[in-house]
């Protein structure tokens, strides 16, 4: 890394944390139905919330794709099953996520490696001003239905005879999961007194767009700036966030699109108002002697504070990057108008060195849940630590490798309008195609056809989810790199019918914090999570429509080469949701890569002070996106699948997964009995204080795995197998790895099992989270069965446990099959 100075791990995460708990997070309290209904009647008719599934396309609207896409699943794609058997029940079976030991798919070599599509010129678009618009568009009238949908043709030169809206079928409201009445008591007034400005009601305060015309209009005057851009108007059939404002910039706002997913035609009507700062607009900077000597040198300090300096900047804005040509590119912000008038505060940042009448290829760079656009044109002084910590990489690395970047606040955060719906492909990636139909109008961003620009996306976290359902419903995205983002939000947030309690408070208390404007169900949800430990079935089929990997299965639909980069720490999205990407990813030949590292949502306690982590995310990161967004054919992706061990030794094969090697099979007839208690004597932090994963347990019915006489390379989910009988309350223990050398557990993962305590014999077995160590000789492990876990705390979790027999298969790479990486390849 050169002469960078790195700090200890734990110290970045803590700053992390600190300056806005939610750098860590990206999704979790994914527990809001977005059809939520109010006694005023107003709902949403998106079909992403609806258990329903889709609705299904209109016929008479067009489509028209723009790249070439794949439209069928492989038939090569396999899925392996893991069986749950209850001697009870015997016919009772579980289907199970494919884990990296699954030998189904061994492609010969490395298919990320094909040639990327040539680019194109495009005719530029025409800028339209704020008063010009408000003089041709009309104001519509809309239906008092109280779940409006409408379908706006504009011309474009708009009149009152120019606009007709249709009342669509009458659509079933969806519907609002159940909460014990205390639950909603609690969280009302937990709303009311930490984020006043959420309001009580089902839907967020509407945000018209009007506003902002005006206001762009008068900025205007006062500095000559433009306002508006827009290009060929269409016609639209949509679904509306809860409660919009329907104005007159709302009917100048349509797109192609006619079915909210699982695929988006990509919009071409895209009006964006521009938002100057206000020192930019007063001018500050240029003024003779006080501005290059005082007022750029402070913009500039402001302007590497990360975070600080983004919700800073609607005043202070960026600083004047001295010595340009005349003409060159300047950084501008602007709200791009949605698909339903919300509008997104969008944030672009041209290449370093980019000359007037240049173009380059643009990085979508999305942020964390909880978390503002990055505006940090030059870097920060963590971005080293962040990209180490979290796989997040910098605004000034993708701008120094010849990227244009475009940052934005998600709908429901600080400076955009609407509700925050959690990565729903029916709002915020349609939020998505917005932002990438404006950058096609700029004239710095690289185009491969009209209104098709050379466009990656990076972001980790919330960042790297709305990534996956982006680029499945908006095909001109050429590639992605998803960092600790996740599969479902099923499996990550109730696994086995656990809810994960620590991170839920954790990303509620985020929510708050930020005076965010979620979904008003997220907070019911959540808090009646904590209090039970346990979903509803309407919220679980909310969190199937949260997902890429969900309903619908938007996985299925992806075609851009895909970077999946997960943490082997990772409490939050464990590996498991990366390996259910990446299976189903490269079974229908997407180019794709998987990288491990020790980051995410979860404490790096094993190597504090090794900024490798960091190396490799950068090289991986920018050898993808020059592949695949810059078309550079000779650059190599390297190996399918890299990894790193407890002591920061990365590793490397040919094939995702890794060919397998003989398991480690232990078991015993011994057992024990465990006293099932809350809080005590488990897993992890007293009371559940932090979620960041487990810790030797001492109530706990311990296997231990013989001492390795090799080097082992335990790679993928562990399989438990144990018989047991027992009485109480509680509904779950939990299992986890404990390498005896160190006394950490692996990966600090913990599995929750689930249990039948009527006193009757059953017997289960179930995968445990994956894990990535490296076993020397005279090395061993052990296998703790426990009762209760930091992250899925609960005061049912009473009872005593009878365990007659127990084993244990550990999955092994082979050796042969995998490649020692140089610390050389693994620093900067």
């Amino acid at each position: 890394m050169g002469a960078r100075a790195y700090v200890w791990r734990s110290g970045g995460l803590a700053a992390a944390l600190g300056i806005g708990a939610a750098v860590l997070v990206g999704q979790g309290v994914a527990l809001a139905d977005v059809g939520a209904t109010s006694g005023s009647g107003s709902s949403s008719t998106a079909s992403g919330a609806s258990s329903t599934g889709s609705p299904k396309p209109d016929p008479g609207a067009s489509a028209p794709a723009t790249k070439p896409r794949l439209t069928e699943k492989a038939s090569a794609t396999t899925d392996s099953t893991n069986t749950k058997v209850d001697t009870a029940d015997p016919t009772s079976t579980k289907k199970k996520k494919s884990s990296v030991s699954d030998q189904s798919i061994k492609p010969a070599h490395n298919p990320a490696d094909v040639a990327p599509k040539k680019a194109t010129d495009a005719p530029p678009t025409a800028k339209v001003s704020a008063a010009e618009s408000a003089k041709t568009v009309a104001q519509p009238k809309i239906s008092k239905d109280p779940t409006p949908t409408t379908s706006v043709a504009v011309s474009s030169v708009a009149s009152a005879a120019d606009v007709t809206i249709t009342k669509p079928q009458e659509q079933p409201q969806a519907r609002v999961a159940p909460v014990p009445t205390a639950a909603i008591a609690i969280s009302n007034v937990v709303t009311t007194v930490l984020n006043p400005f959420a309001g009580g009601s089902p839907t967020a305060p509407a945000v018209s767009p009007l506003p902002w015309v005006m206001l762009a209009a008068a900025r205007q005057e006062f500095s000559g700036a433009k306002t508006l851009t827009a290009v060929q108007p269409v016609t639209t059939s949509t679904p509306v966030d809860p409660k919009p404002t329907v104005s007159a910039m709302a009917a100048a706002v349509a797109t192609t699109n006619v079915s909210p997913s699982p695929t988006i035609a990509p919009p071409t009507n895209v009006v964006a108002i521009a938002a100057t700062p206000l020192l930019t607009a007063l001018g500050l900077q240029y003024l003779p002697i006080i501005g290059p000597l005082f007022v750029t040198p402070i913009v500039a300090i402001v302007n590497e504070i990360p975070i600080v300096s983004d919700l800073l900047h609607p005043i202070f804005g960026y600083p004047v990057q001295a010595g340009l040509p005349p003409g060159s590119p300047q950084p501008e912000d602007v709200q791009v108008i949605s698909f339903d008038g919300t509008p997104i505060n969008v944030h672009f940042m041209p290449a370093v060195g980019l000359r007037a009448g240049q173009q380059a290829p643009t990085i979508l760079d999305g942020p964390g849940l909880g978390m503002p656009g990055a505006t940090n044109l030059n870097g920060t002084p963590l971005d080293g630590i962040i990209t180490d910590n979290l796989g997040a990489v910098g605004v000034a690395t993708l701008r120094d490798a010849g990227y244009n970047v475009v940052t934005w606040d998600p709908r429901g955060e600080y400076f955009s309008g609407g509700v925050l719906q959690l990565d729903s492909p029916d709002y915020e990636a349609r939020d998505v195609s917005y932002i990438v139909s404006w950058v096609a109008q700029q004239p710095d961003a690289k185009l491969d056809g009209p209104n098709d620009p050379r466009i990656g996306m990076v972001g980790a976290s919330y960042g790297g989810g709305i990534q996956l359902v982006s680029a499945a419903t908006d095909h001109r995205i050429d590639a992605i790199v998803p960092t600790i983002a996740w599969n479902t939000l099923n499996d990550a947030l109730y696994p086995n019918q656990a809810y994960k309690s620590g991170w839920g408070t954790l990303l509620t208390a985020a929510l708050l914090a930020t005076f965010s404007r979620p979904n008003p169900a997220v907070y019911p949800a959540a808090i009646s999570g904590d209090f039970t430990g346990m979903l509803t079935q309407d919220q679980q089929d909310l969190l199937a429509a949260r997902g890429p990997g969900g309903t619908p299965d938007l996985v299925s639909q992806i075609t851009a080469p895909t970077l999946l980069i997960q943490g082997t720490v990772d409490t939050l999205f464990p590996l498991s949701e990366a390996d259910a990407n990446a299976t189903d990813l490269i079974a229908r030949g997407v180019p794709t890569k998987v990288v491990w590292f020790c980051g995410g949502h979860g404490l790096c306690i094993n190597d504090l002070l090794d900024p490798r982590d960091g190396a490799v995310i950068q090289q991986e990161t920018l050898a993808w996106l020059a592949r695949y967004v810059k078309g550079d054919g000779a650059v190599s992706t390297g190996p399918q699948f890299e990894w790193v061990d407890q002591t920061g030794q990365y590793y490397s094969s040919n094939a995702y997964p890794v060919p397998n090697g003989n398991p480690i099979v232990t078991s015993s007839t011994t057992g024990g009995v465990l006293t099932l208690l809350p809080f005590i004597g488990g897993s992890g932090p007293l009371l559940g204080v932090l979620p960041i994963g487990g810790t030797k347990a001492f109530n706990a019915i311990n296997l231990t795995v013989p001492a390795a006489t090799a080097t082992t390379y335990v790679v993928g989910a562990p399989q438990l197998t144990f018989t047991y009988s027992g009485t109480g309350q509680a509904t779950h223990v939990y299992a986890q790895l404990v390498d005896n050398s160190t006394g950490l557990v692996l990966g600090n993962q913990v599995t929750p099992i689930p249990v039948t305590l009527d006193g009757q014999t059953h017997t289960i077995s179930e995968p445990l989270q994956m894990v990535a160590e490296t076993l020397r000789p005279g090395q061993s492990v052990t296998l703790q069965l426990i009762a209760s876990a930091a992250d899925y705390e609960t005061i049912t979790s009473l009872g005593q446990l009878k365990v007659s027999s127990m084993s244990l298969s550990l999955p092994t790479a082979d050796p042969s099959k995998i490649a020692i990486v140089p610390a050389s390849q693994t620093q900067l």
